[in-house]
């Protein structure tokens, strides 16, 4: 297993149980019965906090894959395959 992943878990982890914490209760007031134009409003609130958590997570996730893996792909000589691969997973997150 990679460096950062072992060095950062509890972290990650953490903030993986916040953005479960926040999932819940979303699911919470939508499975609330009747209408509520504050309820609609705290849906919208609570989905652009997981959007800001998640963009968290993943920016915290990939500054230690990136600094452990350049490094060994540095190494290995294997630069441009890392950056490849990097590079098209990045593009996934831009859409």
């Amino acid at each position: 297993m990679s460096a950062h992943f072992q060095r950062d878990r509890k972290r990650l982890v953490s903030r993986v149980n916040r953005l479960v914490g926040q999932l819940t209760a979303v699911r919470s007031l939508l499975e609330q019965e009747g209408e509520d134009e504050a309820r609609c409003y705290e849906v919208m609130r609570q989905l652009a906090s997981i959007k800001g958590a998640t963009r968290g997570l993943m920016a915290s996730y990939m500054e230690g894959f990136v600094r452990d893996h350049v490094q060994l792909a540095a190494e290995k000589g294997t630069l441009d395959e890392f950056a490849d691969e990097l590079l098209d997973v990045v593009r996934s997150f831009q859409n």
